[in-house]
């Protein structure tokens, strides 16, 4: 992944990830989900997923890792 594009894609993917985790919270409790809605509580695993594997401390690979450089 281009480090340049990361803060961006970020962005999207929070950008969607919170009304989903909003849509997903709403049918837990029960409440008549539109379409619109039903779409977020479909795309949560998915989009969780995204973040886990890609943005989170728990998912990183080489970003995590500090350099042990002596400049």
């Amino acid at each position: 992944m281009n480090p340049r594009l990361k803060p961006i894609l970020l962005f999207l993917l929070l950008l969607l990830l919170f009304p989903a985790t909003t849509s997903l919270a709403r049918w837990f409790q029960g409440a008549t989900l539109s379409i619109l809605e039903w779409f977020g509580v479909l795309a949560f695993p998915v989009l969780a997923w995204l973040w886990l594997r890609y943005f989170s401390v728990l998912g990183c690979k080489d970003a995590c890792h500090l350099d042990n450089r002596t400049d």
